[in-house]
């Protein structure tokens, strides 16, 4: 039998072997978390999510019903409330779904999704940003979206799916890191000379493919298609959230001539149209939908698991 937790262990350890840090550090943070939590006393200790121990994701959670027997799983990127009650709306008609796995996160994933923007200090000093301003730029950052969320109305969903029975999950870093790494390669690997050679390589992968049919693909949002990329750099796939843009005047100093990224703000076009400074966007639908899709490969290859496309998401096997 596979319960749904077994399914998130599984995608856990294999969101750290996609991870940008050196596994040495996720453990030390592991163990700093285990001090902690001994240290603590009273109701702290007592509400204390026991999970954050062993699954250094805080955005990646199993939210309701995780002793659960699954043999077929409804995926999607955003499942919220009203998304769970399709679930149980297609139950009804017959479809032999499971439980729900959402990559966005819902509940205390969400309220913690500030936790895993640390990442991106990594990332960040391997595009040749210097640690000290890389943490510079994500501990701030961090703090707003830590107080963004916090008004958030978390207990929604997973009230939804422990009062229709469904047990649900999201994977969010975990299913972002292979996303991260997928893209960082293949870009390697394709070595574009310019901004519109990088849209056509990306529109080869059969996720930003698709996404072409919603309007929803990649996109040059400062410089033309006639631009040499240069030196590029993969930014954003992974660690939560957006940065603000002071990113882009740590990649002038670091020589970086193209960001490649998920999506990017208003401020961030404008900030690199300033500085003479390439944004590329692959998309966000599809990158998660990627991002997922690596995933579920290993899910499938694992447990053998049935999959059932919603909100947002198509499947591609590889």
């Amino acid at each position: 039998m596979v319960t749904l937790n077994d399914i998130h262990k599984f995608s856990v350890e294999e969101g750290i072997k996609e991870d940008p840090r050196e596994r040495k550090k996720i453990e030390e943070e592991l163990e700093k978390r285990k001090e902690n939590y001994e240290e603590m006393e009273g109701v702290k200790k007592e509400k204390f999510d026991e999970d954050k121990l062993e699954n250094p994701f805080d955005d990646s959670k199993v939210l309701y019903g995780g002793d659960r027997e699954v043999k077929k799983l409804a995926v999607g990127i955003d499942i919220e409330a009203q998304d769970l009650i399709l679930v149980d709306r297609l139950k009804e008609k017959g479809e032999d779904i499971d439980a729900a796995f959402a990559h966005h996160p819902e509940g205390r994933a969400l309220a913690n999704l500030h936790e895993v923007m640390g990442l991106q200090v990594d990332t960040l000093e391997q595009a040749g940003v210097p640690v000290s301003q890389a943490e510079g730029i994500v501990r701030p950052r961090a703090e707003e979206v830590k107080k963004g969320v916090h008004a958030t109305n978390h207990p929604r969903a997973p009230r939804t799916a422990d009062l229709l029975d469904i047990p649900f999950m999201c994977l969010h870093t975990v299913c972002d890191n292979h996303a991260y790494q997928f893209v960082e390669d293949y870009m390697d690997e394709k070595e574009p000379e310019t901004l519109g050679d990088i849209i056509d390589a990306l529109i080869e992968i059969p996720e930003y493919e698709w996404s072409l049919e919603y309007d929803m693909g990649p996109e040059i949002f400062a410089g033309s298609s006639e631009n040499r990329a240069g030196k590029i750099e993969v930014l954003g796939f992974t660690g939560g959230t957006g940065l603000k843009e002071d990113m882009v005047e740590k990649m002038v100093e670091s020589g970086i001539d193209t960001v490649l990224v998920m999506h990017a703000t208003k401020k961030q076009i404008e900030k690199a149209k300033e500085e003479n400074i390439n944004i590329v966007s692959a998309g966000h639908m599809p990158s998660d939908s990627l991002g997922i899709n690596l995933l579920l490969d290993k899910i499938q290859k694992e447990f053998g698991l049935e999959f059932f496309e919603l909100s947002g998401f198509k499947r591609v096997e590889r």
